[in-house]
């Protein structure tokens, strides 16, 4: 574990979006490892080798930092899929799929690059804590509520009662290869997260995407 640096200027001698950077890859990890309640400033600060007074430097306190977290790690996705769906709305259904298989492949790209997102996400859920809410509120629902809609706008084979079954399919099947990767990796003798395991994965995407969105006709 990494010592504390005793001098609190220290931080700012340095690049201040790579100290950043750092405060938020640390805080994402301890985040997802205890929750906001569980985590404590100074652990965040210890182990990006700083001191509390140095990440105020940066953040104005833990409700920020997590917040900060949130942002960098579930906003990209709300991009990808309001992008994607945006440009799917002027395309043939034949170009919708492979639309739908580049923004896939985008969502696993850069959950792999925050693999603590959907940890993180799944421990507030699992113990219903005060965050929980705003995760909710201001990130889920509205990439939920997109999805709908573009499900809503396609030709796809369910009806508006089950699309919300659908879309917290894809929550469990995307998140839950991160969230659950320890167990994965005893159970498949793999790392989930090694690049060779994302690519197989995003493969399998890519094929549950057109069962998942086929035509009523051909899912019959």
């Amino acid at each position: 574990m990494s010592e504390a640096i005793d001098d609190p200027t220290t931080s700012t001698q340095g690049d201040p979006e790579s100290t950043r950077e750092r405060i938020l890859d640390v805080a994402e990890k301890l985040f997802a490892d205890r929750g906001l309640a569980g985590t404590a400033v100074r652990d965040i600060a210890r182990e990006a080798s700083l001191t509390a007074p140095s990440l105020y430097n940066h953040f104005d306190g833990k409700q920020a930092l997590y917040e900060a977290v949130l942002a960098r790690g579930v906003q990209p996705l709300f991009d990808i899929i309001t992008a994607s769906n945006a440009t799917a709305e002027s395309l043939s259904v034949a170009d919708r799929q492979a639309e739908s298989e580049r923004m896939l492949d985008a969502i696993m790209d850069h959950l792999a690059h925050h693999p603590n997102i959907g940890k993180l996400i799944q421990h507030e859920s699992l113990t219903g804590g005060p965050s929980l809410s705003l995760i909710v509120r201001g990130w889920i629902r509205p990439i939920v509520d997109s999805g709908q809609n573009a499900m809503s706008s396609s030709f796809a084979v369910w009806d508006e009662q089950e699309r919300p079954m659908a879309v917290a399919a894809w929550i469990h099947v995307i998140l839950g290869h991160f969230a659950m990767a320890p167990l994965f990796r005893e159970l498949f003798d793999a790392d989930p997260l090694a690049p060779e395991q994302i690519e197989r994965q995003k493969r399998f995407l890519r094929r549950f995407a057109r069962l998942m969105l086929a035509p009523a006709g051909d899912a019959d």
